[in-house]
């Protein structure tokens, strides 16, 4: 198979050269690589900074929304959405901190298990925070609802709230243990992996690349 990437062809067309100059260009080939996953690897760790400072912000603002006890469908929507916030910002700061972990002067096959971490981590997170979202939208609603124009859905829509609450909540669980059958029957399949990436982000997929390509190279 005709390789396309330009330093990799490098050393291989100076391979007769001799040792040292076969060293030197695979050297640059591993970092050229290596400094490409860190590249994605950053841009993955601003990202999550944005993030952290947005769901920051959005707690305060719900905050600010309970603290003074307002109507109780109104506090509960605001309490619900301040401790998803929490959460969000709690699961930002591990993924800050796996990264911090990952550097391009480690072996590549550290770098490799640390990402692999790092990717389940962040797979299994999005997840997790995805699934409240089954009925956590009903707090949206009702929270605009009181700070646009000070009304409490839950007077006029209570049956409603609680019929879409229970059923979002049934819902998620069901979501929640087929996830976890998929992963226990074949936690290897390609279909999995796909979304792992999927939901990993693709930044994290493109490194995973990138470090996959030196460790066939190295096998090879």
């Amino acid at each position: 198979m005709q390789t396309t990437d330009p330093l990799k062809q490098m050393w291989q067309q100076h391979a007769t050269r001799g040792d040292g100059e076969d060293a030197a260009a695979l050297e640059a080939w591993r970092r050229h690589h290596q400094h490409a996953a860190q590249r994605q690897l950053s841009a993955f760790g601003a990202m999550q900074v944005m993030r952290l400072l947005f769901w920051l912000a959005l707690a305060i603002y719900c905050g600010s929304i309970w603290w003074p006890r307002p109507p109780l469908a109104v506090m509960l929507s605001a309490m619900a959405l301040h401790a998803y916030c929490v959460a969000v910002i709690i699961a930002s700061a591990a993924r800050l901190h796996l990264r911090r972990q990952l550097h391009a002067d480690q072996p590549v096959l550290d770098q490799s298990r640390q990402l692999a971490a790092l990717r389940l981590q962040t797979a299994a997170g999005e997840l997790l925070l995805g699934l409240p979202w089954c009925w956590l939208w009903l707090a949206v609603p009702v929270l605009v609802a009181w700070q646009a124009w000070g009304v409490d859905l839950s007077v006029f829509a209570t049956r409603w709230l609680l019929i879409s609450l229970v059923a979002g909540a049934a819902l998620m669980t069901a979501l929640l243990v087929l996830a976890r059958r998929w992963h226990r029957r074949d936690p290897q399949s390609p279909r999995l992996q796909r979304a792992l990436d999927a939901l990993s982000g693709r930044r994290l997929a493109r490194a995973r690349a990138e470090l996959d390509a030196v460790r066939a190279w190295k096998a090879g």
